[in-house]
Formats: C-alpha cells, structure tokens, sequence
C-alpha cells in the first residue's frame, strides 16, 4: 500500500471509527479504556516517506479521570501498554523507538476527559541529545471554545491548532491538530479552521512563534491590552511571551511557558 492509500485508509477509518464510536462513558471499565488509548496512540503514526512509517515518541503518559474507578484494575491492564502497542503498530508496519518510556497517572477528580493520552521525548532520549537542543516545555488552556481537554502541555517543538483530530482537504492529505476543538455549534468552536494555526520552537532563538495557517478565519495576539493580528502564511510568525492569549475566530487559549 502506498504512503498516500494509506493515509487515505487511516483517515477514512478514524472517520468511521468517530462516526460509530460513543464517546467513552464516565464508568468506561480498565479494557475499554486500554482500547481507547491504543487507537488514539495509533492515530498519531506519521508517514516517513517512502512508504514507511514512524511512532515519533519515546514517552506516553495515559491520564485516566474517574470518580469510581478502580486504580489497582486500571493499573494491571495499563501494565500492557508498550508490548501491545508494539504489536498493534507492527500490524500496520510502523518503526517504533526503543525503549519506550509508559506511565499512568489516575485520578478520582471526575472533571473533564476520562481519558487523555500525552506523547513526548523522554528527556535523556539520544534523538534530542544529538540535536543539543532541550525544549522547554509549553502549557497551553482553552479559555474560550470546547476541545477534550482544557488543559495541554507540550514537549515537542510543532503544535498544531485547528478543528478536528485529523481534518483532511480536497486532496485527501490528513493533518493532525494537536489541539482539536470539536465540531460544535455555540458561536465560537465553529469559528476555528480546520487548519487554524501552529506554534513552533526555534531553538536558534530559544523562543516560540505563532503561526496563522488559515487564510479567512483570522488569527491574533492579545498581549496587555494589545490586539495584534497574526498575518496569514508569513513564515516570520510572531514571538509569543508567557501570559500572551491567542484568539483562533473567536475561540481563545492562553498561553504559559516555562521559566
């Protein structure tokens, strides 16, 4: 199968899988909840070229929400996570890195997603010490517009930013946002584009910018009492600060860097 069929193949069955799949319930029990994470970790395979394909992370934590859940089940079957993932990934020949860094973290606090599934570098990983770059990490919070989760935290030096998990345009190619706000209707989530915007890190400058990908829906910096807008498809972007808000239509995150 080609690189192209078979992001067509992906996408056209996290549509089905979206279109079918109830979201998960706050009573979801510990194999339900192991399944969904798989898929979401299957989702973020990447083409590499050529017709292969790369799991691009060396650290997942798993964030499990449940007022009734049982951790000590929980833990026992999140125990499996990295061989079954190993073995999930092979099926759709993809490299994985090793070793592969799992964690689980539970807690009681019913409030937001049951499941949330964080992917990142480990920090003494070789891919970023050969680089000679550390990344520091980046906190993003949905202040107004409705995603999974209101909280983000990045380790990565790209996030996308859009509407929908895995939008694809009029030509089949898929983008995965990492912050996907939900197709939903209260007069600001629908103001998002499916490709909105990206925050990138530049290590020659040791700083993040923001970058407007939507060519009609606009895109600015609230900073102070300042309003910038964010011009569309200018490769210079524009230098975040911590404290800075972000306005994507009419949806709005905050952002927060570390010190």
């Amino acid at each position: 199968m080609t690189e192209q069929l078979w992001d067509a193949a992906r996408s056209l069955r996290t549509r089905v899988r979206s279109f079918f799949d109830a979201p998960l319930p706050a009573t979801a029990p510990p194999l339900e909840l192991f399944q969904a994470a798989l898929d979401e970790l299957e989702r973020k395979v990447q083409p590499s070229g050529r017709g292969s394909r790369i799991f691009p992370y060396t650290r997942i934590v798993v964030h499990v929400a449940q007022a009734e859940g049982d951790p000590t089940a929980i833990e026992a079957v999140f125990a499996q996570l990295e061989p079954r993932l190993r073995e999930r990934l092979a099926e759709v020949r993809c490299e994985m890195p090793a070793p592969l860094e799992t964690s689980l973290s539970f807690s009681a606090n019913a409030e937001g997603p049951v499941l949330r599934v964080e992917c990142g570098i480990a920090a003494g990983h070789p891919s970023r010490a050969a680089a000679g770059v550390v990344i520091p990490e980046l906190r993003l919070r949905v202040v107004k517009g409705q995603c999974e989760s209101a909280d983000y935290t990045f380790t990565e030096g790209v996030v996308s930013i859009g509407r929908g998990a895995e939008p694809s345009d009029a030509f089949g190619r898929v983008r995965r946002n990492d912050i996907a706000f939900g197709d939903v209707r209260d007069g600001i989530t629908e103001t998002v584009a499916r490709a909105h915007a990206r925050i990138e890190f530049d290590s020659a400058l040791r700083a993040w910018f923001l970058f407007n990908e939507a060519s009609t829906n606009p895109t600015f910096l609230l900073r102070g009492g300042r309003i910038l807008r964010v011009t569309p498809r200018d490769r210079r972007g524009v230098r975040l600060a911590s404290g800075d808000n972000v306005q994507l239509g009419r949806a709005i995150v905050n952002i927060i860097l570390a010190a």
